[in-house]
């Protein structure tokens, strides 16, 4: 692919960094789905995005940096998904079904994530600083959903037995858990276990 040229005339300095960086995060998804954090590399990376690889270096410090990147946005959307759908029930539990089903939906589209995930969770196990940064953007993703599960409750008049954050953790370790289930058996659909149990776990707690 032939790379582009990257010029003064294409605009302000500042918008054409923040495309380009943009295209490298969207692409950068695409490729480690495809082939993994590992396997992938920064040149098939850049080339896919129609860039060299010094684009990448423009941007981020290496891998580690870039994934980083693709996991704040993949967090950000998944976040706002969550907003869209959880607010807009008739009832408590409906609520909680649209916010199950919205995660349905996201592992049916991108059902390489999960496993990404663990795979960059386990690169960074032994990597202290890199850990404590996922761990950041991992907490930040709970703070967002627990907001959520949180405004459900007021609306509603619930209560919650266990702590709402609690809640949300353990029914992501849930979802990831399935997810993972499916890499062995993939001819298995979850989906309906997983929207029933996550009902279960978030209605079950509440009164």
């Amino acid at each position: 692919m032939a790379k582009r040229i990257e010029t003064n005339r294409t605009g302000p300095r500042d918008e054409r960094k923040r495309r380009t960086r943009a295209d490298l995060v969207e692409t950068a998804l695409r490729v480690f789905e495809e082939r993994g954090f590992h396997a992938a590399s920064l040149e098939e990376i850049a080339e896919a995005a129609g860039y060299s690889k010094g684009a990448i270096y423009s941007n981020f410090s290496g891998k580690d940096e870039l994934f980083l990147a693709v996991l704040t946005e993949h967090i950000e959307r998944r976040a706002r998904a969550v907003v869209d759908v959880a607010l807009d029930g008739r009832d408590f539990e409906a609520s909680v079904r649209a916010v199950a089903r919205s995660g349905i939906d996201f592992g049916e589209r991108e059902p390489a994530w999960t496993p990404l995930l663990v795979e960059f969770w386990t690169h960074v196990s032994n990597r202290p600083q890199l850990r404590d940064e996922v761990l950041e953007l991992y907490e930040r993703q709970l703070d967002a959903f627990t907001a959520v599960v949180e405004e459900l409750g007021r609306r509603h008049g619930k209560r919650f037995r266990i702590a709402p954050r609690d809640v949300v953790r353990g029914t992501a370790a849930l979802g990831r858990g399935l997810a993972l289930e499916r890499l062995v058996a993939p001819e298995r659909s979850l989906a309906h276990v997983y929207e029933e149990l996550f009902v279960a776990a978030t209605v079950g707690v509440a009164e």
